[in-house]
């Protein structure tokens, strides 16, 4: 069906942003979105909801969900974590870094393995991320196996499924409680971004709503500007 299906003639159609509906990416995207000015009825009531005032329309999906959401031109822009965008495989374009849900991605072996992830070859690698440990591995000229898993990444290698795996690491304390280190380079550098299809990324409606954003986000470690 058309975005446009429903909507009165000559009025404006609403911009679609979509937000995560859990997790702490979905908790600050929110507060970002009040901070900004957005009027909107919480994930817990319904998952999605409009702003008549903005000429939006907020709509909570899962955050893995949303890149392809977007390249599907069924939102017209919406915030997620740079890992899941470059997993999902689609092109989309970064309008804005907003600063909270920093992470990174690195392999994680346990010891005994060799640490230069350029030396795995017919190695069993396990990961949530598919797409982007593929391309990580293709980049080193490595031949593995990548077994995609979808969550519970680091008990792949006590259960026997994996060699080494490809996950979010923070403090490294969760690696380390399942007997695993870090080692190589990070396959990417990742925090919560605000992101459309390339065609539509110099739009009028999304600069604004970019800018509108840019204004309200964290300084430091303080909370959302108001």
């Amino acid at each position: 069906m058309s975005r446009t299906a429903g909507v009165t003639p000559g009025t404006t159609p609403l911009l679609r942003i979509a937000v995560p509906n859990k997790g702490t990416l979905a908790a600050n995207s929110a507060r970002l979105l009040a901070a900004a000015g957005f009027s909107f009825a919480p994930a817990r009531e319904r998952l999605f909801s409009a702003d008549p005032i903005r000429s939006a329309e907020i709509l909570y999906l899962r955050a893995r969900d949303i890149p392809a959401m977007i390249a599907g031109g069924y939102v017209d822009a919406g915030i997620t974590g740079r890992d899941l965008v470059a997993d999902s495989g689609h092109e989309l374009r970064e309008l804005l870094p907003l600063g909270f849900g920093r992470s990174v991605v690195r392999f994680a072996v346990p010891p005994g393995t060799d640490e230069d992830p350029r030396t795995w070859h017919g190695k069993r690698i396990a990961t949530a991320l598919t797409t982007l440990t593929r391309r990580h591995l293709a980049k080193l000229g490595v031949r593995a196996r990548v077994v995609p898993m979808s969550g519970a990444v680091e008990v792949a290698v006590h259960a026997g499924i994996a060699d080494a795996v490809a996950d979010v690491v923070d403090s490294g304390r969760t690696l380390a409680a399942h007997g695993l280190r870090a080692v190589g380079a990070p396959l990417i550098v990742s925090e919560s971004v605000l992101v459309a299809v390339p065609h539509r990324a110099g739009s009028v409606r999304l600069r604004n709503l970019a800018d509108r954003l840019a204004e309200r986000l964290p300084v430091g470690d303080t909370v959302f500007v108001r």
